[in-house]
């Protein structure tokens, strides 16, 4: 710093350079303040850490990871029950998790939270699509208690009759204010679209009589039929006494009711390509949702690379062409979402009114223009440094390193997937995006949603022969 600063003053001081010293001085400031970044290295190869994967006699799984220098383990219990689980009653499964969490054990919600914070963790559940997750980052001297803690929640829940009607008008409450904002209603029209008919679909933004229709009993009910060892999955990564830890998780988990096996209930096909539209008057942005149904993830990743490339990080063609170039939105995005056994592309983007047809243009032609020409070994090589970096920056911490290991479970890919993702990176060609993105992104086949003023917006759509024919009729 003080070298900088003595140079600094030094050029400040000095009268003015002939052109031919100017011209000589050239490669010394190049040398000092280089205007390129030095070129990466090659991608070192990827280690997991030794990892063991065994089951209880009544199906639970186990995955023991010692993994980092800090004192600390990652606990994560994933259970196979999520929204998919909620039959006629959506968020069933949500207000379970909720309920879950007012007591268990002989211990109210209180003294759960107290109990997890003198073990240095919290304890939180959330509840997936595909799943539910109780999670918590304790010292690893606690590691044993905090499993007591989180088999006493998922196993013997107090449900609380006090407690259900507060959490229930949380619920409303919560649905009330998703339906008044443009994103939840751009969503819940898009996956009617993509995942038609199935509970992916109806967990988005469900009625709110069917929400108030729901008792304690039905909360009961749905815990005693979808909870159980044969759909539940323990993680422990971290610096934890081995030993100790598989005991624990024998003794808290192993006496557990085996249960049914995880509900295997894959979406149907994808509505027609098709445009639907949600009226706000007066709105200044049009909030759109453009995609369709991809492959289920396979353990390949060209697919990953062209959404990349296309919208899925901030120096992406889309969001250069219509954020920087343009200015018509401020932050679009794009991204390869994934179910079990069911994955769907969409572009995402809050666009000024005025400028919807227009950024929807540009947003067609970027994902053309990568149909049509393979990226560059330039551009590839950035996007490959780019999904490496963040793969292996996700991995440097216990709970990274966990979600990736129950990513994987979940989605069938194995730990060889985990293993092997940077060299496969490393392999793509431009050629294999290219032709990924020909065949899994046909705007043909894309449905698009727009929730937005429809008196100037409709208007523009109409224009775009692309959606002009899949318009529903004037209300």
């Amino acid at each position: 710093m003080r070298k900088l600063a003595f140079l600094a003053a030094a050029f400040l001081a000095a009268p003015a350079f002939a052109a031919s010293e100017a011209a000589s001085e050239t490669p010394m400031l190049e040398t000092l303040f280089p205007t390129t970044p030095p070129p990466g290295t090659e991608p070192r190869p990827f280690k997991l850490p030794a990892i063991e994967t065994y089951k209880l006699k009544n199906g639970v799984a186990v995955t023991l990871a010692a993994y980092g220098t800090a004192p600390k383990a990652t606990i994560r219990v994933v259970v196979r029950a999520g929204n998919i689980n909620d039959g006629d009653k959506p968020w069933i499964s949500d207000l379970a998790a909720d309920m879950m969490q007012e007591g268990a054990g002989g211990m109210t919600g209180a003294q759960l939270d107290m109990a997890a914070a003198a073990m240095g963790g919290d304890l939180t559940i959330g509840v997936g699509l595909d799943e539910t997750f109780a999670n918590i980052d304790v010292l690893g001297e606690n590691a044993e208690e905090a499993l007591a803690l989180i088999a006493d929640v998922l196993q013997r829940p107090a449900f609380p009759e006090t407690e259900f009607a507060k959490n229930k008008q949380n619920m409303l409450r919560e649905l009330s204010v998703q339906r008044s904002e443009p994103q939840p209603l751009a969503n819940n029209a898009f996956i009617d679209l993509i995942y038609p008919d199935h509970p992916y679909a109806a967990a988005q933004l469900p009625r709110t009589e069917k929400i108030e229709a729901m008792t304690l009993e039905d909360v009961k009910a749905y815990h005693s039929a979808n909870f159980g060892g044969a759909r539940t999955h323990v993680y422990v990564v971290g610096r934890f006494d081995r030993k100790a830890v598989k005991k624990a998780v024998a003794n808290e988990f192993g006496a557990w009711t085996e249960g049914p096996g995880p509900l295997i209930m894959p979406p149907g096909a994808a509505r027609p390509a098709q445009v639907a539209l949600v009226d706000r008057p007066g709105a200044v942005q049009s909030t759109i949702r453009l995609g369709k149904r991809v492959p289920p993830l396979d353990g390949t990743l060209e697919l990953e690379a062209a959404d990349t490339i296309l919208g899925g990080y901030f120096s992406s063609r889309i969001t250069r062409n219509i954020r920087e170039d343009k200015g018509y939105t401020y932050s679009p995005n794009s991204a390869v979402s994934a179910e079990y056994r069911a994955a769907y592309w969409r572009q995402n983007a809050d666009i000024t009114t005025e400028a919807t047809g227009p950024a929807l243009v540009e947003i067609m032609k970027e994902i053309r223009g990568l149909q049509n020409a393979p990226p560059s070994a330039a551009e590839l090589e950035g996007i490959q440094n780019y999904m490496n970096g963040i793969y292996v920056i996700g991995l440097a911490s216990r709970q990274g390193m966990t979600g990736q290991i129950a990513f994987a479970n979940l989605h069938e890919l194995g730990l060889n997937y985990l293993e092997n993702y940077v060299s496969l990176v490393q392999g793509l060609t431009p050629e294999a995006v290219q032709l990924a993105a020909k065949n899994s992104l046909d705007i043909d086949e894309m449905s698009l949603v727009v929730v937005g003023d429809l008196a100037k917006v409709r208007p523009q759509i109409e224009k775009l022969p692309e959606f002009a024919g899949r318009l529903p009729p004037r209300q």
